[in-house]
């Protein structure tokens, strides 16, 4: 009984930590993209996480989360030819 809730204590305490592996990987995934269109006006001050899209063929979707010269955090999503060429 008591091995059960130290195991349990244990993952509890670990679970949090997983959480911010995540954000730190993936910076934004829980923010609403904006979706781009050409001639949109960026504020860009620095590049948070962008999508790589470097195995992929064609034109495939892709995310920006960026940050503002205000400090604020927004998340873009647009098309853009993948990386990768077909080997058919």
């Amino acid at each position: 009984m008591k091995l059960a809730s130290v195991v349990s204590a244990v993952i509890s305490s670990l679970a949090p930590m997983a959480f911010a592996q995540d954000a730190i990987k993936n910076p934004g995934a829980d923010l609403p993209a904006t979706e781009y269109h050409y001639g949109m006006s960026l504020d860009v001050d620095k590049v948070l996480h962008r999508t790589d899209n470097s195995g992929k063929v064609g034109i495939v979707p892709a995310y920006m989360v960026y940050q503002d010269h205000n400090g604020e955090t927004h998340k873009v999503r647009f098309l853009e030819w993948g990386g990768s060429t077909s080997q058919g």
